[in-house]
């Protein structure tokens, strides 16, 4: 079969996969196993035929399992598509199926060489596409990025950290956790801060993360950091506006100060790593910014040295996220 026949039916797939979250369908079935259409279409109150089709859709992509006539969870789903769990990847999924309109302008966007987010196009509103993004992005952080991240980093003896746009703070959270002596600065908008109350108060952190509102170029900070965390942030913007992020992190940092860059960055070369850079790259500059990308590690290490760090490390990770980390001496 050609690529290209391949391709063409492929959003079927992941229309099945956005819809039975939207409707709850696998959530249901986990606490309902072996449940019958008609079950099902009781639950959603919906049209008997059009469930029967969508349940035997999701049977064919591996979402369910059947067995005679009753509809179940396949292992998979169980795992990663019900709330709750480790490796759930629910928030993540609506997220990027937010930008299913703007995909389909794909053609326009590059000839004019613009971003569209999915409440400009009215695919979603705005505060239902800042809820998706930052718990698809914690989704990755607890689905095994937040354990990457503390095997390749060393933060002992180190007491302060800033983490720069840290939205949730997915990663400064349980930083915390791992070294206790650890204070932390949780810098962001006031939209990702309101969700990083909840998990602070959660993790009874409240005498140990201040959450700061505000713009990491503008906002008053005293250079008495030992650690700054930038992580997420570097892929979205432009190369002009991660050297003003790196040269402001080397102000803020006290001498000896570690910065992590933890980020979507081409480290290391294999097939299925190049297509999803490849891929990763086109879906940063229609969804973020026109300068956004997946830029090379080497890129990123060459802006950190203009700033002034030494002794860069850089981490290829078993994910698609990596870390390049360095020094101020």
């Amino acid at each position: 079969m050609s690529s290209a026949y391949e391709a063409i039916y492929q959003f079927w797939n992941t229309a099945i996969l956005r819809t039975g979250i939207k409707l709850g369908i696998f959530e249901f079935l986990e606490e309902n196993p072996s449940c019958t259409a008609e079950k099902v279409t009781d639950f959603l109150n919906s049209d008997p035929r059009f469930t029967d089709s969508f349940l035997e859709a999701c049977v064919v992509l591996g979402f369910l399992d059947k067995e005679a006539n009753c509809y179940k969870n396949s292992k998979d789903t169980s795992k990663t598509l019900i709330s709750g769990k480790t490796e759930y990847l629910g928030d993540l999924a609506l997220h990027i199926t937010n930008y299913w309109s703007t995909w389909g302008k794909l053609d326009q966007l590059i000839l004019e060489g613009r971003t569209e987010l999915p409440f400009e196009n009215g695919f979603v509103d705005a505060p239902t596409y800042w809820k998706d993004y930052m718990q698809g992005q914690h989704n990755r952080a607890e689905s095994g990025q937040i354990d990457n991240l503390i095997k390749s980093t060393d933060l002992t003896g180190r007491k302060t950290l800033i983490d720069i746009g840290g939205g949730m703070g997915s990663y400064s959270i349980p930083l915390c956790k791992v070294y206790p002596d650890l204070q932390v600065c949780l810098l962001d908008a006031k939209e990702p801060l309101e969700l990083a109350r909840q998990l602070v108060i959660e993790q009874e952190l409240g005498d140990r993360v201040l959450l700061k509102e505000g713009n990491f170029h503008t906002a008053e900070l005293e250079a008495d950091y030992d650690v700054a965390l930038i992580s997420g942030v570097v892929c979205v913007t432009s190369e002009e506006n991660n050297r003003k992020i790196f040269s402001r992190a080397f102000e803020i940092l006290r001498p000896g100060g570690l910065v992590i860059v933890q980020d979507f960055m081409q480290i290391g070369e294999n097939q299925q790593k190049h297509f999803l850079d490849t891929m990763m790259d086109m879906y940063l500059k229609i969804a973020f910014s026109p300068g956004a990308g997946d830029f090379t590690g080497e890129e990123i290490v060459s802006w950190l040295k203009d700033a002034g760090f030494k002794n860069h490390q850089q981490t290829l990770l078993p994910t698609q996220l990596n870390i390049i980390t360095a020094e101020k001496l």
